[in-house]
């Protein structure tokens, strides 16, 4: 099937999005299919442990897990290139997290051509070929990494590249007319697919999706969101999801926080990776994510707080907090990226503490 005759069944598919997570498979019975479309979890013939053997077994559901993984990310002042590759194995030495995630650093050029709604249609659809730059880094992390850990990608939503491409007029034009900026994000849609699959030739084990668009600066709950982001989002994640062993939904509050979150329940993903708060203030419960979208969490420390405040001492104090109240099925990390100038020694010793915690508590 042609790339874009596929995306246009997969908007249908995923119209009434009746989906629903399965239960990941333990590492001693039958695997069954995780959320996202993915069936690969721990081999009954691995026996050396690993990095990747322990992030896996967090999608044991049967019991929590007694390890816990850690991962902090980070954007580096070498974007692509050598400079970024060496500063990712650098990192990961460093601070001793759980993954490997790549950093996406390469945008789409913004294009002063679209100047109306009706333009979109004229957005174009990147090839592998484009991606190469950001390619290239994970093709060489992965030889240099992938036999220790996962091999994870962060990947940008469609409407995250189209705010690149149109620039500030994005929600004007998708307000004035939805019908046609939707054409337009069909055509980033598999560029991004472009991407995802590039990545996997390369080397990528899964992908860190980030979903934008629906905050209440954006979208929110409205007709939009279930329009111009929902259908599109729910292509890239389930694509993901047949391609890959792991994904983890990042819902990023970066631009703004979040009414609801119960409405990413529909979204495929193997684990998630939840803001610390919604728009009222009050706090997200690691425990609760997972009782609603029955599947493991990643999270539970402000990116902006302690943790890029603090002193190690301080921030091991916060992390008493975060597993007291941890789902069962749990990697302890931030909400977003954190700030670039938090000392690496610092994140070492909380991820570290989160290792054993479970063990010590």
């Amino acid at each position: 099937m042609k790339k874009r005759d596929f995306l246009k069944s997969s908007l249908y598919a995923v119209g009434g999005l009746g989906l629903c997570s399965a239960v990941a498979a333990s590492p001693h019975v039958t695997p069954k299919p995780v959320a996202g479309g993915g069936n690969n979890v721990l081999s009954a013939h691995q026996t050396k442990v690993n990095k990747r053997e322990k992030a896996l077994a967090v999608l044991d559901r049967s019991k929590p897990n007694k390890y816990v993984p850690a991962a902090f990310f980070m954007h580096f002042q070498d974007k692509l290139g050598q400079g970024a590759i060496d500063r990712h194995v650098e990192y990961f030495r460093a601070t001793n997290m759980d993954f490997v995630k790549v950093q996406y650093e390469q945008t789409v050029p913004f294009l002063e051509t679209i100047k109306k709604p009706e333009d979109w249609d004229k957005i174009p659809v990147y090839s592998e070929t484009f991606f190469e730059p950001q390619l290239a880094v994970i093709e060489a992390l992965a030889k240099a990494l992938k036999s220790e850990a996962l091999i994870i990608p962060t990947v940008y939503s469609p409407f995250m590249l189209a705010g690149q491409t149109v620039g500030k007029n994005v929600l004007t034009h998708a307000r004035e007319n939805p019908d046609a900026v939707a054409k337009g994000m069909q055509h980033i849609t598999e560029s991004v697919l472009n991407y995802i699959h590039g990545a996997i030739k390369r080397g990528a084990d899964g992908f860190y999706i980030s979903t934008q668009g629906g905050d209440v600066k954006n979208f929110g709950d409205t007709p939009l969101y279930d329009k111009l982001i929902l259908p599109f989002d729910t292509i890239v994640s389930q694509e993901a999801g047949n391609k890959a062993t792991v994904n983890i939904l990042h819902i990023c509050d970066y631009n703004s926080p979040y009414s609801q979150i119960r409405k990413f329940t529909s979204y495929p993903g193997s684990i998630i990776n939840p803001p610390i708060r919604l728009a009222d203030g009050s706090p997200v419960s690691t425990k609760e994510v997972q009782q609603i979208f029955d599947r493991p969490v990643m999270g539970g420390l402000d990116r902006l707080g302690i943790l890029a405040k603090g002193n190690p001492e301080e921030i091991k104090v916060e992390v008493d907090k975060v597993f007291a109240d941890a789902s069962p099925n749990f990697i302890l990390a931030a909400d977003c990226t954190v700030p670039g100038e938090v000392p690496w020694q610092n994140l070492r010793a909380v991820i570290d503490y989160a290792h054993e915690w479970r063990t010590n508590h």
